[in-house]
């Protein structure tokens, strides 16, 4: 199965993207790669997949026809973020 999960670099989808490639699936991140100069793992990235660098506000219906499923897991996801621009975490969070 070809899967799309965006939020791949964050908390959730380092650990589900890994899950999914040893399940057999082909995976793509999507990711605005928000947290860039905060990374886990030398090197810059923690997870080996092709990936499309869009914020998830950008994503087009074209940007999602070449996959059998979406995991959906790009978000802000702190307290105090939500509350500096709770608009903005509306947006990415529920919205998008």
């Amino acid at each position: 199965m070809r899967v799309l999960v965006s939020g791949h670099l964050g908390y959730i989808g380092t650990v589900l993207t890994p899950m999914l490639r040893r399940a057999g699936h082909e995976v793509v991140g999507l990711d605005s790669d928000l947290y860039s100069r905060c990374t886990f793992a030398e090197g810059g990235s923690i997870v080996d997949v092709p990936a499309i660098r869009k914020d998830t506000r950008d994503v087009e219906l074209a940007d999602l026809k070449a996959f059998d499923a979406v995991l959906h897991l790009a978000a802000l996801s702190n307290d105090p973020l939500g509350n500096l621009r709770p608009g903005l975490t509306d947006q990415i969070n529920h919205v998008a």
